[in-house]
C-alpha cells in the first residue's frame, strides 16, 4: 500500500512538473527576456551590493525598479502589494525598497543599461534597422534636454560625507533637467546616456558627458550628431569638426558669417509653393574654421540655417535638412518616457535613489522596444506598454 501511494505521488510530481513546463511564457518573463545577457550578480559584486549580506536580491530589487518604471505606483505601499501577486518578483516591502534605491550605487543600474544596449540583440537589430534605411548609411544621435517636473524634494550630499546635504531642489520652478543621447536612425530610438542637472542648468554643460556615453558603442563610431539650438556653442563646433565628428544643428539666420563660396543655389517647387534653399561654405565669425551652411527659405519668406560638416559630395542641401529633421524622435522618446513611465513620479529623496530610479526607467524602455521587435504590435509603445501591465501573469494573444 505504501509503495503504491508513493509510486502515484512520483507520478503526480512528474505531471505537475511537466504541466509547469508546458505552460506558454507570460508577458512578464518575455519582457524581463533580454535581461538574462546581463551578469547582474557579477555587476552588484563590482559595486560591493554583496558586500555584507550574501542574498542581497539585487536581481530582484531591479526587476522591481524597472516594474515600477513602466507601471507606476502611486506608494510604496501600492508597490510592495504589486510585488506580492505580480510573476517573476519576489515580495519586497515597500521600506525595504526604499532603503535599497536610496542606498545601493546607482552605477550598478547605469552598468546594466550599457550591458543590455551591448548585448549581441541589440547590436543585431541596430545593424538590420540601419541595413533598411533607403538614403543614409550610416547612423544618427539625437542630443537634448528636458526639464522634469518634481512631486518631493530632492537632496544633494557632500562628496565627502554623505549625511551632509549641501543642497536641496525643490519643486516648482524648474525641477530637474534631463539629458538625454538617443539614436534616431529612421522611426528606431534608443537612449544611449543620460545625465540629471539642476532645472536651470542649460544643456551645454552636459554635452561632452553624453558624447563620451556614445562613444562606447562600437557600432556607432561614425554617428551623425544633430541637435538643436540649446548647444549653440562655436567653440563646441570647432571641436567636433577638429575630432572629425559629423554634425548638424540650427544656427541663428542673422548670425555673422563670411560666405567663402556659393556652392548651390536652388528652388524647390510644389503644390505647397516654391521654397528657396542656398548651399554656402563659410566661415563661421572670427573661428577661423569652414562649415557648411544651408539657408532655406519657406513659401512665406522665413529662413532656417542648418550648420554641418557633412561634405557636399556626399549629402545634398535636402539629404541635411531631412537629418536634422531625425532630431524630432527625441521629442518622441521624451513625449513617451513622461506619458508613459514614472520619470516625473520619484519614490527617492535622495540623488542616488533619483538616478537608480531613472535608470531603471531607461531599462524598461529599452526592454519595452525590444519586446515590440520580438512581438509585433499595433499601436507602438503605448499599445505595448499597456498590454505588458494588462496581461503581465498572463501568456501574450495570438494574433492573425
Amino acid at each position: 500500500m505504501t509503495e503504491a501511494v508513493h509510486s502515484q505521488t512520483q507520478r503526480s510530481s512528474r505531471q505537475n512538473l511537466s504541466e509547469e513546463y508546458s505552460q506558454p511564457p507570460t508577458t512578464a518573463s518575455k519582457f524581463y527576456s533580454l535581461l538574462d545577457e546581463v551578469d547582474s550578480e557579477f555587476i552588484a559584486d563590482q559595486f560591493e551590493i554583496g558586500k555584507y549580506t550574501a542574498k542581497h536580491d539585487f536581481e530582484n530589487h531591479l526587476k522591481i525598479g524597472v516594474f515600477e518604471g513602466i507601471h507606476p505606483s502611486d506608494s510604496l505601499a501600492e508597490l510592495a502589494e504589486k510585488t506580492a501577486t505580480h510573476n517573476q518578483l519576489e515580495e519586497m516591502a515597500a521600506s525595504t525598497f526604499s532603503r535599497h534605491t536610496n542606498d545601493r550605487d546607482y552605477r550598478a543600474v547605469v552598468r546594466v543599461l550599457f550591458g543590455l544596449l551591448h548585448s549581441p540583440q541589440l547590436y543585431h537589430q541596430r545593424s538590420v534597422q540601419r541595413k533598411r534605411l533607403e538614403r543614409l548609411d550610416r547612423a544618427v544621435v539625437a542630443l537634448d534636454g528636458t526639464n522634469l517636473a518634481l512631486t518631493r524634494s530632492v537632496t544633494i550630499p557632500s562628496e565627502f560625507d554623505d549625511d551632509e546635504v549641501i543642497d536641496e531642489i525643490n519643486p516648482g520652478n524648474w525641477g530637474l533637467k534631463f539629458n538625454l543621447a538617443a539614436r534616431v536612425d529612421g522611426h528606431a530610438k534608443q537612449p544611449l546616456g543620460m545625465s540629471v542637472t539642476a532645472g536651470e542648468t542649460r544643456e551645454p554643460t552636459q554635452f561632452d558627458h553624453l558624447q563620451d556615453d556614445v562613444e562606447v558603442f562600437a557600432d556607432l563610431d561614425s554617428p551623425i550628431h544633430v541637435f538643436d539650438r540649446g548647444y549653440l556653442d562655436y567653440d563646441r563646433f570647432c571641436a567636433l569638426k577638429e575630432r572629425e565628428k559629423d554634425f548638424v544643428c540650427l544656427l541663428q539666420s542673422d548670425s555673422r558669417v563670411d560666405v567663402l563660396d556659393s556652392l548651390q543655389d536652388i528652388e524647390i517647387t510644389d503644390e505647397a509653393g516654391t521654397r528657396h534653399v542656398r548651399d554656402d561654405l563659410i566661415e563661421l565669425a572670427e573661428t577661423g574654421e569652414t562649415f557648411r551652411r544651408i539657408l532655406f527659405e519657406d513659401v512665406d519668406g522665413e529662413e532656417i540655417a542648418y550648420l554641418t560638416t557633412l561634405p557636399s559630395a556626399n549629402y545634398d542641401p535636402v539629404d541635411v535638412m531631412d537629418i536634422h529633421t531625425l532630431r524630432t524622435v527625441i521629442e518622441i522618446l521624451f513625449r513617451e518616457l513622461k506619458q508613459y513611465t514614472n520619470i516625473e513620479n520619484f519614490h527617492s529623496q535622495s540623488v542616488n535613489g533619483v538616478l537608480f530610479e531613472l535608470f531603471c526607467t531607461l531599462i524598461g524602455y529599452v526592454l519595452i522596444e525590444w519586446f515590440r521587435h520580438c512581438h509585433p504590435l499595433r499601436g507602438g509603445v503605448p499599445e505595448a506598454i499597456r498590454l505588458i501591465r494588462t496581461r503581465w501573469n498572463q501568456s501574450l494573444p495570438v494574433y492573425g
